[in-house]
């Protein structure tokens, strides 16, 4: 029989990721709420405080709806970096850079999991100065222990900012940041699939919203949350707020489990977030629907994950097996996931 352990996480401030981060040793995630967006509609009660990323100019506002809207014919330029190697240290990664100049050093920084804590790891990566205009490009100029990565640029574009209630416009250099004294309303949000979606709904979120151009030349809308607040608002769209405690509780460890199984993995590593708030990784709806009971759900199972031998589970889960869970490997293909075997979940059994 395979063992799978639950085990109580706990985390060490080492230093911040660029989207995940640590606050006061919690951790912080970044979630992609809207995608592929040309206008955004919001609103607060409270003050809202909209800031260039790249500059210290700022906007604020009082009690009012904003709509945020970006130029149609956004010209995207995707490109291929080498990277070289890594390396542990900064001074390490500097003298090489001293060696070759053709090269320069960034750090990066990855979640890790020791089994038992959350770290913070930082590594020094060293790439070739030179980027590369396909894949096929950049191949030619790698070796054996380098490895490519794909990015992207845009000329130097503003948003849009319409304030509804006075009827003004003004303009901010992307990416921006929303900051608000109270939560902030989204309208216009998927509901649950970001692929095709149907069905939009207005939701609220806390008071921390980022507003970037992504690979399209489109708005996403990203949030970030408080880990634990992120578990409570995806409990309510996977399972209810009306379900037996027991199996709230149960579904706040799957919950937890598979955002941090794709966070250490790097699911969206290339996509300027973390998580994605559909069913490719979860549905969240921030905190539009989380009440007491969630809460509970969470607070008493704070910090508890799965684990099988030594790292967090993939902790997939659906509505209903029809009385038999199926086999990774016939889901999905590829190797099979010792923990995701197929087992009998109908009458009489005892899982």
């Amino acid at each position: 029989m395979k063992k799978l352990w639950l085990v109580i996480i706990s985390t060490f401030l080492i230093s911040a990721l660029h989207a995940a981060e640590f606050r006061n040793d919690m951790l912080y995630v970044d979630i992609e709420i809207v995608p592929n967006a040309h206008t955004i509609e919001l609103s607060s009660t409270g003050t809202l405080i909209l800031s260039e990323e790249e500059s210290p100019f700022q906007l604020e506002f009082s009690n009012t709806s904003l709509s945020i809207q970006i130029p149609d014919g956004i010209e995207i330029v995707p490109f291929w970096r080498v990277g070289v190697k890594k390396f542990t240290s900064q001074k390490d990664a500097d003298s090489f850079v001293l060696t070759f100049p053709e090269c320069f050093s960034k750090e990066i920084t990855a979640l890790s999991f020791d089994g038992k804590h959350l770290t913070i790891q930082n590594e020094f990566a060293v790439y070739l100065n030179n980027t590369f205009s396909s894949y096929e490009e950049a191949k030619l100029n790698t070796e054996i222990n380098s490895w490519i990565e794909e990015d992207y640029e845009y000329s130097y574009y503003d948003f849009l900012i319409y304030d509804i209630e006075q009827q003004k416009d003004y303009y901010l250099h992307a990416p921006i940041r929303i900051e608000s004294s109270a939560p902030i309303t989204v309208e216009n949000v998927p509901r649950s699939n970001f692929w095709n979606p149907t069905e939009f709904v207005t939701r609220e979120y806390e008071s921390d919203l980022r507003v970037m151009i992504n690979q399209i030349g489109k708005i996403n809308l990203i949030v970030q949350s408080e880990f634990e607040n992120y578990v409570a608002g995806v409990i309510p769209n996977e399972i209810g707020t009306d379900s037996p405690m027991e199996a709230m509780k149960a579904q706040a460890i799957a919950a937890r489990s598979e955002a941090l199984f794709k966070v250490l993995n790097g699911t969206h590593k290339d996509d300027g977030f973390d998580l994605c708030a559909s069913v490719h990784c979860q549905v969240f709806s921030g905190i539009t629907d989380i009440n007491a009971v969630t809460e509970s759900a969470v607070e008493n199972t704070r910090g508890i994950v799965g684990v099988y031998k030594g790292k967090i589970i993939n902790a997939v889960y659906s509505t209903s097996c029809g009385g038999k869970t199926e086999t990774s490997s016939n889901a999905w293909s590829g190797k099979e996931v010792p923990y995701l075997t197929s087992i009998y979940d109908g009458k009489g059994s005892n899982s």
